[in-house]
């Protein structure tokens, strides 16, 4: 039986993103065909495209912007390459995570997330809204980050919602939207996932189906350590949309300290969709991330372990 999740439909189970490795961004940040050739190689269903605002000394270059800033119409038009993507594989935008950037002349900057801002909120709607006209088609899903302690759970919603509904306006439908944990930002750990998702429930039915988290494994152990296990328990399945795998954006190993046959066995007591990103950098790391993944998720369905 199909479920539909969001505006897009898919077997239940396990779905792959190709993640957005260094070769797709030599000069800007491409465009879907390349990126739709390679995860259509390793049999994913879906490409992780970046959606952030300037973020090095080559898109300055590009653009006469400066470092973190957001990007207007002509900026989409010089970073990517037009087109939708062939052979029905759909994309995911992976939004400004507030990182620290650097121009290679000794500026640098960490761009805020500012949810608490609503003229903020609707330039960064914006950009989003102007990437995916660049591409033709509207994105599958949008990845945001929570940002600092200025922002609230309320105000991301809200956010969420802008978002979703200038998306419906232009283009009919409405990407699924996911909040990606951070280390340093307002939600980190399970207990404030549990918080978040509280508060999404709370709205009513319409976001249930459409909003979520997406779980970096990663950043959860960074910020709990030897209370990991306890913490990934307090996450709600139901908020769990989507998984970040890779340790320190490398392939994954069982000798990690990361405790991965518990994170495994975690997941598949879920029964439910989720999506895998191997958020590695180069072509060779996402494909042996994924057949960790492979591994992993076969060992937890025979065993339960």
């Amino acid at each position: 039986m199909m479920m539909r999740w969001g505006f897009y439909e898919m077997q239940p189970g396990i779905s792959y993103v190709f993640p957005n490795i260094s070769v797709f961004n030599r000069n800007g940040r491409g465009g879907l065909h390349k990126r739709a050739e390679v995860a259509s190689s390793q049999h994913c269903n879906f490409i992780e495209v970046p959606a952030d605002f300037i973020k090095n000394k080559t898109e300055v270059r590009i653009t006469g912007k400066a470092l973190g800033s957001t990007l207007a119409i002509e900026d989409v038009q010089r970073l990517y390459a037009p087109g939708a993507p062939p052979g029905g594989i759909k994309y995911i935008l992976h939004t400004e995570p507030s990182l620290s950037r650097r121009d290679g002349v000794g500026g640098s900057i960490t761009p805020p997330l500012r949810w608490n801002d609503r003229k903020w909120v609707d330039a960064f709607v914006r950009m989003l809204v102007a990437i995916s006209k660049r591409f033709g088609t509207p994105p599958a899903g949008i990845e945001i980050h929570p940002g600092g302690r200025n922002n609230t759970n309320e105000n991301l919603i809200r956010s969420i919602i802008s978002i979703r509904t200038q998306f419906e306006k232009t283009f009919k439908i409405a990407p699924f939207i996911v909040v990606e944990n951070r280390t340093g930002q307002f939600v980190s750990n399970g207990e404030q996932i549990a918080v978040l998702w509280g508060e999404i429930l709370s709205t009513g039915k319409a976001l249930i189906d459409s909003v979520g988290v997406v779980l970096d494994i990663q950043q959860l152990y960074t910020v709990t350590k030897n209370d990991f296990e306890n913490q990934l328990n307090l996450i709600p399945p139901g908020a769990v949309k989507g998984l970040h795998v890779h340790y320190r954006h490398r392939t994954p190993s069982l000798e990690n300290e990361i405790p991965w046959k518990i994170v495994f066995a975690w997941l598949a007591e879920m029964r439910r969709d989720i999506f895998i990103n191997p958020e590695v950098h180069h072509h060779a790391q996402a494909v042996d991330t994924m057949k960790f993944c492979g591994r992993m998720i076969g060992r937890g369905t025979e065993s339960g372990s």
